[in-house]
C-alpha cells in the first residue's frame, strides 16, 4: 500500500505543479494586457492634424501682403518656392512624350483594380479629366478577374500598346499624376 500511496501522491505533486504553471501565465498576460490597456488610455490626448483634401506637397511659406519689412526680410530669408504643376499640366506635358497607344496592340496599362462593374465608369472619366491629353487615344479595357474567397476584381486598363516598354512610358506619365499603375499584357 505503500507504493499506491507513493504513486498518488506523485500524481498529485505533478498535478499541483501544472496548475501553479498555469496560474502564474495568466498572472503574466494579465499584466500585459493591463499595461497594454494602460499605455492606450491612460495617456493623454495628443492634437490631431486635419489633412486638407487635394494634392499632399509641402508648399513654400509665403508672408502675409500688409505684414511690413519683417514678413518682407523672413521672405528674402526663405528659399523660393517652386512653382507647382497643376495635374493638367502634367497630363499636358506628359502627353508631348507619351507614346501614343497602338489599335489592338498586345499591351495595356493597369490604372485600377475595383470591387464594382458601376464604379469602373467613375473611375475612367477621373482619370481621363485629370490628364485629358494622355488619355485622348487611349481606349478603356476592362477585365473582370474572379479571385475566389477574395471576391470579383473589375481592372480599369488604359490601352492598347504596341511593346511593354510603350505601356511602361505611359505608367510613367500617370505615377506622375500620383496614380498607381502596371504595364500589363492583354
Amino acid at each position: 500500500m505503500n507504493a499506491r500511496a507513493d504513486a498518488r501522491m506523485h500524481q498529485y505533486e505533478e498535478q499541483t505543479r501544472t496548475s501553479g504553471v498555469i496560474y502564474v501565465l495568466m498572472i503574466v498576460v494579465a499584466l500585459a494586457f493591463g499595461g497594454f490597456v494602460w499605455q492606450l488610455y491612460g495617456a493623454e490626448e495628443v492634437a490631431r492634424i486635419e489633412a486638407q483634401p487635394g494634392p499632399y506637397k509641402v508648399e513654400g511659406l509665403q508672408a502675409a501682403p500688409d505684414a511690413g519689412d519683417e514678413a518682407a526680410a523672413f521672405q528674402t530669408a526663405q528659399p523660393a518656392p517652386t512653382p507647382r504643376t497643376s495635374d493638367s499640366a502634367i497630363g499636358t506635358a506628359a502627353s508631348t512624350n507619351a507614346v501614343a497607344p497602338a489599335d489592338g496592340g498586345p499591351y495595356v496599362a493597369q490604372l485600377a483594380a475595383l470591387r464594382s462593374e458601376e464604379a469602373v465608369q467613375a473611375a475612367w472619366r477621373r482619370f481621363s479629366s485629370r490628364a485629358p491629353a494622355l488619355f485622348d487615344a487611349a481606349k478603356m479595357d476592362v477585365q473582370r478577374a474572379d479571385l475566389g474567397a477574395r471576391g470579383t476584381y473589375y481592372r480599369v486598363r488604359a490601352g492598347y500598346f504596341a511593346s511593354r516598354a510603350e505601356a511602361a512610358q505611359f505608367c510613367m506619365h500617370i505615377r506622375e499624376m500620383g496614380q498607381d499603375c502596371i504595364p500589363a499584357a492583354r
